[in-house]
């Protein structure tokens, strides 16, 4: 599971910086290959490619120091901030670095690149959802993002509110996400999210699990056969609501048709047994 997240790193390192700055690159490495700035990134690449990637990120660093607003150091400060976000864990760094890189080359092919890369720094690596549902409200308004991106920053900031305990704003965000996207390939995840939501609300408000059973029906039905991960949590979902609402017979029969499917089946059968136990107490 490492090592194919380190290769699915690396590729979106290597997407990332395909033919954006490499022309510029080569024509000043070639008439300036006695500087000190092409020799210390001539000397990151190298490391970069040996995997050597804090040395790597310390020659990028300098030729940002010694050079920061040419192509090379624009470029060098792309690098070591995709590395330090990508491969060595380093969060804060990344995000300084992507800010920075935002600010001297705003305008670059990278950026919508950095401002993708900025938001999923805040919302899934340091977990700052106030800050991550500000970004994100920003690149909803911003040119430069495909429908599936502008859904997916829809969806990140409904989610952001849920973590906030700002549940009605999270139910909020979600359907206006499903109304605006309904073909998108996050509409599942918003779903269950959704129903989550409501499923929340459930001691508050009366109506609410009556709300989230529906929306669990729908996805179930939605990804029948076609999302087997996705259609099992939905009937997992369901069934959990149908026991909330006291209709325990089908809350356990449901239960039963995702006992051999669900990836923790000790779950099922203890929800199982508790739901026979509750129907025993009801019978008497």
């Amino acid at each position: 599971m490492m090592a194919l997240r380190q290769k699915r790193s690396s590729d979106r390192f290597s997407r990332s910086l395909s033919g954006v700055f490499l022309p510029v690159l080569l024509v000043w490495v070639g008439c300036t290959a006695q500087s000190s700035v092409s020799n210390h990134y001539l000397t990151a690449e190298k490391l970069w490619s040996e995997k050597n990637y804090p040395a790597a990120v310390a020659e990028f660093e300098r030729v940002v120091k010694e050079s920061p607003e040419s192509a090379i150091g624009l470029q060098a400060l792309w690098r070591a901030s995709m590395t330090q976000a990508l491969f060595l864990n380093e969060p804060q760094k990344a995000l300084k670095g992507f800010e920075l890189f935002i600010q001297r080359a705003a305008n670059s092919e990278l950026a919508p690149q950095a401002l993708l890369e900025m938001g999923e720094i805040l919302f899934s690596r340091l977990n700052q959802y106030a800050r991550a549902i500000e970004h994100y409200e920003k690149l909803i308004e911003s040119p430069g993002f495909r429908e599936e991106d502008k859904a997916l920053f829809h969806y990140r900031v409904a989610r952001s509110h849920f973590h906030l305990h700002r549940i009605r704003k999270s139910i909020e965000w979600y359907e206006k996400m499903m109304a605006r996207f309904p073909n998108s390939s996050w509409i599942p995840r918003a779903m269950s999210d959704l129903g989550s939501a409501w499923y929340a609300l459930g001691d508050q408000e009366r109506a609410a699990f009556s709300k989230a059973l529906k929306i669990f029906q729908d996805l179930k039905a939605r990804t029948r056969g076609r999302q087997h991960r996705v259609f099992v949590e939905a009937v997992f979902n369901e069934a959990s609501t149908l026991e909330e609402l006291d209709k325990l017979e089908e809350a356990h029969d449901l239960f039963k048709t995702i006992e051999n499917d669900y990836p923790a089946p000790n779950v099922i059968k203890i929800r199982m047994v508790r739901l026979s136990e509750r129907m025993k107490k009801k019978r008497k």
